[in-house]
């Protein structure tokens, strides 16, 4: 002991010779998501002005969490202080939190009364934007709860937990629970609850720490001391590897009052906003690297981001000189005309691939002016649609308003993974005959791993070919800038929306795919 003291006296001394102060050691952070937005209407701020959420750790002396603590460098050199720091709640973004639960016949009795009763305060704290899932984990991992159902049944949920079986496939569960997260922007958590004791698993440890990194998933561990406590150091790595916390309960009394503070914690991580004005929006990947200096240390953490594409040409800045201002003026009227003579455009609506390292809003265009967004008039089923449009008659003829035949708009059923709300029958191309279900709000198609529906061996598809989102009881589908294109009936959907109905074909690179409702499937 003695020994190391000296060791350490004499560390110091050196330092101070050198004119440095000791420095404490580097406490690991974790950067993203990473909040921004473009021209389109949305809460995130408007770049250049960006939001990124820095998990540090809990009991954190407030006083080092301030703005002048935080910067941000992105790849080209570009850097900037923080301007404010506000928590997750405040910011009103909300959370999507997964919490796996260990129900091995070892949790029987007291250990899951006090999971239950820590979940129930966990519910309750929870705000209206915060999404929930609840998988329980044994011989197998089941999904008691989606992400997409009440409170009540959450509740309802809770109080029917039971043990099963006799082993816990751990990182099978785990992995899949990573997989299982919806494509949303939102802060993506996974809670679990457990002694760290894996048995049976066809996964390793590392593939879950592998797949949270890539999908930008930081993992909570509250740690069950029953057995072995050296199964809490596999835990404790999981967590410190994913960037996320891990607190170990010995007794039933902590393990209550850890599971049921945890929303509260969530919601308390800080969420730092900075200004970027030498980056310019480019719609291109970049990687940022935050810096949090504390207590003489350093600590950072990168985090890789789309920023939005460049506004359009007459909404940037324009250089003034001779004539500056009738320019100006001549551009406004210009724009004021056209606008006049286009149909209404919904606003941009963010989309994304399922992947982001970390997630935030990517705008995707507006919808296609011969498929007007719809306005819901009640009922189901099929209903009106039509506007009015411009077209010409020749190459050389003025464009002449004309009266577009009334279209129909299909109704369809809010996805779930036990419920579609569509299949996708594969008439011709990689899988013929195959039926595939869409059962996301956002379902993907594309070439690469990260999407629900991929076509591996076309060369004619993208990596992220093209999105099908449900909303507002209508399914349309996006073109995500794919080097081929997407047709729909013939048609070339390219950026903008185009609205489906049952019967539709979509081609996609060689593939050919019909639209089938639900029912259909069944009959």
């Amino acid at each position: 002991m003695r020994i190391a003291s000296t060791l350490m006296a004499l560390a110091a001394l050196v330092a101070s010779l050198h004119g440095q102060a000791p420095t404490s050691p580097a406490i690991a952070i974790a950067a993203g998501p990473f909040y921004t937005r473009g021209s389109e209407v949305g809460a995130y701020p408007q770049y250049p002005d960006l939001q990124i959420q820095v998990e540090i750790p809990p009991n954190t002396n407030p006083a080092l969490v301030k703005s002048e603590a935080f910067s941000v460098k992105a790849d080209n050199g570009s850097s900037a202080y923080a301007t404010r720091v506000q928590t997750l709640a405040s910011t009103g973004y909300g959370m999507a939190v997964s919490v796996a639960i260990d129900v091995s016949g070892s949790m029987k009795g007291a250990p899951l009364n006090a999971v239950r009763s820590g979940l129930s305060k966990f519910v309750a704290d929870a705000e209206p934007q915060d999404k929930i899932a609840i998988q329980t984990i044994a011989d197998d991992g089941r999904w008691e709860l989606g992400w997409e159902q009440s409170r009540d049944d959450l509740r309802s949920a809770l109080d029917k937990l039971e043990t099963r079986g006799s082993l816990t496939r751990l990182w099978d569960g785990l992995l899949n629970a990573i997989q299982h997260f919806p494509a949303t922007p939102l802060s993506q958590r996974i809670i679990v609850i457990s002694d760290g004791h894996d048995e049976g698993s066809s996964h390793t440890e590392e593939e879950v720490i592998a797949a949270a990194k890539q999908h930008g998933v930081l993992i909570d561990a509250v740690g069950i001391t029953r057995s072995n406590p050296a199964y809490l150091q596999g835990l404790a790595q999981l967590a410190s590897q994913t960037g996320g916390q891990f607190r170990e309960a010995r007794n039933n009394d902590e393990l209550d009052k850890l599971v049921g503070s945890g929303i509260q914690r969530l919601k308390a991580t800080p969420v730092v906003s900075f200004r970027l004005e030498d980056l310019p929006a480019d719609g291109a990947n970049h990687r940022f690297v935050v810096t949090w200096k504390h207590e003489g240390s350093v600590s950072q953490s990168e985090v890789a981001v789309v920023l939005p594409p460049a506004p359009p040409w007459y909404m940037r800045r324009v250089v003034w000189g001779i004539g500056g201002g009738v320019l100006v003026l001549l551009l406004v009227i210009v724009i004021v005309v056209n606008q006049r003579r286009r149909p209404a455009k919904q606003q941009y609506k963010g989309i994304m691939p399922p992947e982001p390292v970390a997630p935030k809003p990517v705008p995707a265009p507006t919808p296609a002016p011969v498929m007007p967004s719809p306005v819901p008039v009640g009922g189901g089923g099929l209903e009106p649609l039509s506007a009015p449009r411009k077209v010409a008659a020749t190459p050389y003829e003025p464009a002449r308003p004309v009266r577009v035949k009334t279209q129909l708009i299909a109704r369809f059923p809010a996805p779930s993974q036990e419920s579609p709300t569509a299949f996708l029958l594969c008439e011709k191309g990689f899988a013929p005959g195959e039926k595939f279900p869409v059962n996301e709000l956002e379902y993907w198609i594309g070439a690469q791993e990260n999407n629900h529906l991929r076509i591996a061996d076309d060369p004619t598809v993208s990596g992220n070919h093209a999105c099908l989102i449900f909303e507002h009881g209508v399914l349309g589908i996006y073109d995500y800038k794919s080097t081929n294109g997407t047709r729909v009936n013939g048609q070339v959907v390219k950026e903008k929306r185009h609205l489906l109905r049952p019967g539709d074909r979509i081609q996609i690179g060689r593939s050919t795919f019909a639209i089938q409702l639900a029912e259909q499937e069944s009959a």
